[in-house]
């Protein structure tokens, strides 16, 4: 653990400013990488790759080996026989630490979404007690009804299992202090709704500040039933993101691929082009981020259109 402790030290600087009065500042593309991790190894290429593109939200999967007494990264919520898991802290920091001596001009990545596939207590503790023991590195906000956020280097997300999220909360006292911030995910298996308010009914609150849509949100039937993008369909995204965005929200929507995957499937259209069409409706509607597995592809997408950054 002094290994670690001395590697944050030297990560807990300032992120580049992003404000008004820094006239070079830019914003990340809102790319999210989706299952940012490597399966049954110990290495974490796409890890690398998505900071090498600077990518703004990197995604990690989170289970507990309770032998161990380890958080690992990875789809199960227990380690399975035979199968190599990286150890969390031991895998992410080192990479983000080399990653960030390069100090990007828009600060990507900003956001490390956790997707909890485990709701064991000593898994949301043996968390808590990492970001707790690093004040400077992660964004937070007082669990009070004024609660502004102090952004910082990065902004952790909790998604997944929703008794993760909650236990999360219950160790954060009356007057304590966030260092993470949950989501509320309308998943795939989740009822479409006609009317967007539906979704945002209410204001954001100091511990629920994101939302996470499966696309099936936007088009019905998501990507293995998408036809052609209408007009009717751009304007129900953008009615969502304008309602989420005044409610407080920041926005999520996953996962959209051209050939990743199995097509028809939830995550995959059926080409590259259809992909494309809604990578670019999404950025132009003020989506925050769009997940994928595609990385480079919807980076250079979205770099050699021109997209500018909205607001």
């Amino acid at each position: 653990m002094s290994t670690l402790l001395l590697i944050l030290s030297l990560m807990a600087q300032p992120a580049p400013s992003s404000s008004a009065g820094n006239a070079h500042a830019r914003r990340p593309l809102p790319i999210s990488a989706h299952n940012c991790y490597a399966e049954d190894r110990t290495t974490n290429e796409r890890l690398d790759e998505a900071l090498a593109l600077g990518i703004d939200n990197v995604e990690i999967d989170l289970g507990w080996d309770e032998a161990g007494g380890r958080l690992i990264v990875g789809h199960d919520a227990v380690p399975k026989p035979g199968v190599a898991y990286p150890e969390f802290e031991s895998s992410l920091v080192p990479a983000l630490e080399a990653h960030w001596r390069g100090r990007r001009a828009d600060g990507a990545p900003t956001v490390l979404t956790i997707d909890w596939k485990t709701d064991h207590p000593d898994a949301i503790r043996r968390f808590k007690a990492f970001l707790d023991a690093h004040p400077d590195w992660f964004s937070s906000a007082p669990k009070a009804a004024n609660s502004p956020l102090t952004p910082r280097r990065l902004t952790v997300c909790l998604s997944g299992s929703d008794r993760a999220k909650d236990l999360y909360d219950s160790l954060v006292p009356e007057g304590g202090v966030y260092r993470a911030f949950r989501d509320t995910v309308f998943g795939a298996g989740d009822a479409y709704r006609a009317q967007v308010v539906e979704y945002v009914p209410a204001a954001s609150t100091p511990y629920r500040r994101f939302l996470a849509f499966h696309w099936g949100h936007v088009e019905r039937g998501g990507p293995g039933r998408a036809g052609d993008w209408t007009e009717d369909e751009a304007s129900r995204l953008a009615s969502l993101l304008d309602l989420a965005h005044r409610r407080g929200f920041r926005v999520r929507f996953y996962c959209l691929n051209g050939h990743k995957g199995v097509y028809p499937g939830p995550y995959r259209f059926a080409d590259d082009d259809d992909a494309r069409i809604r990578w670019d409706a999404a950025a132009d509607a003020g989506a925050d981020w769009v997940a994928t597995d595609e990385y480079a592809e919807i980076v250079r997408e979205l770099t050699t259109r021109g997209r500018k950054a909205p607001g």
